[in-house]
């Protein structure tokens, strides 16, 4: 996040729009209400604080450092600045505001997680054939989604999409991930090696290990 903002704190100030997508998994923080995984936003400077809206997403001064936050209320050169999630910030000068949100780019919607399931297990038989995969490769990477399978039964329909903790991944952020990716790579003229996309795989799978364990224990724990 700080690297962003260094980003984007040099192109506004160059005069320039920076543009990023959000990344897949765990909470938007303080922005969630606002922003969604997957979206693509371009920041853009200002020209003049009058064109900046009720509502936009903006980049502020605050404090020592910067944030990007929404504009609830103008009045005058004054504007209000909150979270998404109901934290007011306070009142800033319009010379505060360096950037608002000019373009928005809605993300790929995610299908079911049995769709998914199926989507991943199709790209990767795509890319296990084109790759040539030996025997023992083929079966690794199709475990992967074995594994997917029998994680999603484990936790459950009612937590495919709840975080285990804050800014943990869900179990459906994590599949989503994997079968962008591999969607990705089945379109694309020169994959990555079949040992990423069995080790990326791998890597999820006990990341989500960890996680159903994460549920278990909360709810083992004994209530006040």
């Amino acid at each position: 996040m700080a690297k962003r903002k260094n980003q984007m704190l040099e192109a506004l100030q160059a005069g320039r729009s920076y543009t990023w997508t959000e990344p897949d998994g765990g909470d938007l923080a303080s922005m969630r209400a606002a922003v969604k995984h997957g979206e693509t936003l371009t920041m853009s400077p200002i020209g003049d604080p009058h064109e900046i809206q009720a509502g936009d997403i903006v980049f502020v001064k605050w404090h020592e450092g910067y944030i990007t936050h929404l504009v609830q209320e103008i009045q005058g050169d004054q504007f209000l600045i909150v979270n998404s999630v109901g934290k007011i910030n306070g009142w800033v000068k319009g010379s505060e505001i360096l950037g608002r949100v000019t373009h928005r780019i809605e993300p790929e919607p995610a299908p079911s997680v049995p769709v998914m399931l199926d989507q991943l297990e199709a790209a990767y038989r795509t890319l296990a054939a084109r790759l040539q995969a030996t025997d023992t490769e083929h079966n690794r990477l199709l475990s992967t989604v074995d594994d997917l399978r029998w994680y999603a039964d484990r936790v459950g329909s009612e937590r495919w999409s709840k975080l285990p903790q804050l800014n943990k991944w869900s179990f459906d952020q994590h599949l989503w991930h994997l079968t962008k990716e591999a969607k990705r790579a089945v379109d694309s003229d020169s994959p990555r090696s079949l040992d990423f996309y069995i080790n990326h795989g791998k890597e999820h799978v006990g990341m989500m290990a960890e996680e159903f364990a994460l549920f278990e224990f909360a709810e083992a724990e004994p209530s006040d």
